[in-house]
């Protein structure tokens, strides 16, 4: 029977015996979503305290303004601005390598330490970015880790949490939209789960599009949404809610100038005190998200997509 290679590789397992090199490919892929536009879009400004607070004022409703001529002056009922307040959350990282992991070869990597920590301080912002979305306050003590309010518990007149389904269509879009109109704020950014985004994609606008027959192709797609509230761009989300049927889901939308992030301590990564034959390490950084009026943004929860 003559030799062949099957004999070494049998199954496409690994070999028991035999001369034949193995051939490992020298690069890692990795397909795991990593984006955060929330993140990446909101400003950053330095904070002091772990509990952070600000002031937002308002101004009277306009009314009928005649006084009688002559008349005295009058002691009018005036009020100061409101406090808002942030808690800074504290976010780590810990891993650690073997000397032996540092001192081996390795495929698709120069360094173990260097490949864990990359991989680390990527899922870190995902971290940032779901809280920035989900978060729920918790002022935090000696038991319980201090946590900050994402965009869907903030709370504020703009919020609207449906007890019953209500489908999105584009007037129900422009009757969200229009909430902002009572405030002096311009919102321009939506962030959508894919289902909720699939239903904006189909509002009936009024645009002609020109595509050559020969090119074959549809084009379903909108990035932007101009209306009498302004020019909104919407962005695909990943942490906005969406039941697991997909038949429920929310809808953020902002004005990016009244929302930050605070950071207390920016990101950095610290090695550990030697405990034997391996290195340790710790990513930590502290920040928060600065809501400077609960009046900028709009969110709709239960909210129905309708897509076919």
């Amino acid at each position: 029977m003559p030799l062949q290679t099957y004999n070494e590789f049998p199954a496409a397992t690994q070999r028991a015996a035999g001369t034949i090199r193995e051939d490992l490919l020298d690069f890692i892929e990795n397909i795991s979503p990593e984006d955060t536009p929330l993140y990446n879009n909101l400003g950053q400004v330095q904070v002091n305290s772990g509990f952070v607070e600000y002031l937002e004022d308002s101004l009277e409703a306009a009314a009928n303004d005649a006084f009688l001529e002559g008349v005295g002056a009058t002691d009018p009922v005036l009020t100061t601005p409101a406090r808002n307040y942030s808690i800074v959350q504290n976010l780590q990282k810990h891993y650690w390598v073997s000397g032996r992991q540092l001192a081996v070869r390795h495929a698709g990597m120069a360094n173990m330490l260097s490949y864990q920590e990359m991989k680390q301080a990527k899922v870190m912002k995902l971290d940032i970015e779901l809280a920035l979305h989900r978060g729920s306050a918790v002022s935090g003590n000696t038991n319980v880790a201090p946590q900050f309010n994402g965009f869907l518990n903030l709370g504020g007149s703009c919020v609207t949490a449906w007890a019953t389904a209500v489908t999105l269509t584009e007037k129900t879009f422009n009757n969200l939209m229009e909430l902002s109109y009572a405030y002096n704020v311009r919102i321009r950014e939506i962030y959508a789960n894919t289902v909720i985004k699939r239903t904006m994609n189909g509002f009936t606008t009024n645009v002609t599009r020109f595509i050559a027959t020969g090119e074959r192709k549809q084009i379903n797609v909108l990035d932007a949404y101009e209306g009498d509230f302004g020019i909104q761009a919407i962005f695909k989300s990943r942490y906005q809610l969406q039941t697991a049927d997909r038949l429920s889901g929310s809808l953020l939308a902002i004005d990016p100038d009244y929302f930050q992030v605070g950071w207390l301590r920016p990101v950095v990564t610290e090695e550990l005190g030697k405990d034997g034959d391996r290195r340790r390490m710790m990513m930590v950084g502290e920040m928060t998200l600065i809501a400077r009026s609960k009046q900028a943004y709009i969110s709709a929860i239960g909210i129905v997509p309708n897509v076919v």
